[in-house]
């Protein structure tokens, strides 16, 4: 049915939640708890994230899975908005822009202290340097945390984890993405829904729900190892499929 869906649609929507966010993996690897435990001694709980990333990184089932997302949405009229903020997605090769990130992105920082206009790209240098602590090339006293050019405060990862969480770092694509839907009302709209659970359900699950019922030609697609079903007043248009979205689409 999808395959179907996905060929006939005009446009596609695709969303992607925690089954792809790596964390159940992550809390399994001991090497990785130890480097969080040695940033945790040292006060420098702001670089998890980007532990985060160094280790997700290394995931090439994750990665395959976002490169079949590739291939699907090649030569479609699309927009992703995932919750996942590893920015593994730029392993799928989408237009960049074409994808929102609300939740954030470990790739953008912003001042510790919540200057607006603060937010800027992380940059190859700053993980290079953390680099070099995970490999035990470098002590976290040497690293150079970088700093608001604004104010002076520490830096840390733009995502929705951070005290004064700034969302100019999304806002213009959410902007863009908000236009795009608009534009999807009495399209043949195909919605694939990856791996999205209750975490942020407003922004995934009943909305998307919501965007189906409100156009009779749009069909749902639901992705989930567990939580797959679809509403009643959605029956018949669409399909849930009891599956971990990121082998479901590795195995594509």
């Amino acid at each position: 049915m999808l395959k179907e869906a996905l060929a006939d649609a005009d446009m596609v929507l695709v969303g992607i939640g925690e089954e792809f966010d790596g964390m159940e993996l992550l809390r399994g690897n001991e090497e990785y708890g130890q480097i969080c435990e040695s940033a945790a001694a040292a006060g420098a709980q702001w670089a998890v994230p980007c532990i985060n990333r160094y280790f997700l990184e290394k995931d090439e089932r994750v990665k395959e899975a976002y490169r079949k997302l590739g291939e699907v949405l090649k030569q479609k009229n699309y927009f992703v908005i995932t919750t996942c903020a590893d920015g593994l997605i730029e392993e799928a090769g989408l237009k960049e822009e074409r994808i929102t990130t609300p939740c954030g992105s470990y790739d953008r920082l912003q001042c510790g202290a919540g200057c607006a206009g603060s937010v800027i790209s992380a940059g190859d240098a700053v993980y290079q340097e953390l680099k070099q602590v995970f490999t035990g090339k470098k002590n976290w006293r040497n690293v150079n945390r970088p700093k608001c050019g604004i104010c002076g405060a520490d830096m840390e990862c733009n995502t929705l984890y951070a005290e004064k969480y700034l969302e100019e770092g999304y806002g213009e694509s959410f902007q863009r993405y908000g236009k795009w839907l608009q534009g999807t009302l009495n399209h043949k709209l195909c919605i694939l829904e990856l791996g999205a659970g209750m975490l942020f359900a407003g922004v995934l699950r009943f909305r998307f729900e919501k965007i189906a019922a409100l156009n009779q030609k749009a069909e749902l697609i639901r992705v989930h190892s567990r939580l797959y079903q679809l509403p009643a007043e959605l029956e018949g248009r669409g399909k849930g499929i009891s599956r971990n979205a990121v082998d479901f689409m590795a195995e594509w």
